[in-house]
C-alpha cells in the first residue's frame, strides 16, 4: 500500500500527473477516500506501462485501449472492497497517546515501546529540574 507521495517517488511522476492519469481514467482512483486512501502495486504496475508507452511515443488517447487490451488483470484487484483497518490506542502517561494497526505488534514489542517513552519522559523530567 502506497500514499501518493510515495507512489509519485516510486513511479517517478510528478503527484500532479498521477493525478490527471486518473482524471483521464489512464489510471484507476485509489482505494479508499481522502485521507485514508492508497495504491496498491497494480497501480505502479500501470504506471511503469504508461512511462513506457509514452517513451515509445504513443499518445495518451491510446494508452488506455492499449494497456485494457494486454491485460485487465491488472484491474481484478481494483474490484475488491475497501480494506477496512482496526486501530488501537494505548495512552501513556498524560501526555503521551500510541495508535498503531491492532494485531500488529508483538505484546513484548509493544511493552519496550512503552518502557521506552516512558525513559524519554522521565529524562526529560530530571532535566527540567537541574
Amino acid at each position: 500500500m502506497y500514499n501518493i507521495e510515495t507512489l509519485a517517488k516510486l513511479s517517478g511522476l510528478p503527484k500532479r500527473t498521477i493525478r490527471y492519469y486518473i482524471q483521464i481514467d489512464l489510471l484507476t482512483p485509489p482505494i479508499g477516500n481522502c485521507r485514508g486512501s492508497y495504491y496498491t502495486e497494480a497501480h505502479l504496475k500501470r504506471l511503469d506501462r504508461v512511462k513506457n508507452l509514452s517513451m515509445q511515443g504513443v499518445p495518451l488517447s491510446q494508452m488506455k485501449a492499449i494497456i485494457s487490451s494486454e491485460t485487465e488483470s491488472l484491474d481484478t484487484t481494483y474490484d475488491c472492497e475497501p480494506c477496512v483497518s482496526s486501530w488501537e490506542r494505548l495512552e501513556i502517561e498524560d501526555v503521551i497517546e500510541l495508535n498503531f494497526r491492532a494485531k500488529q505488534l508483538h505484546p513484548d514489542d509493544l511493552k519496550k515501546i512503552v518502557l521506552f517513552i516512558r525513559e524519554v519522559l522521565q529524562c526529560r523530567k530530571e532535566s527540567e529540574c537541574d
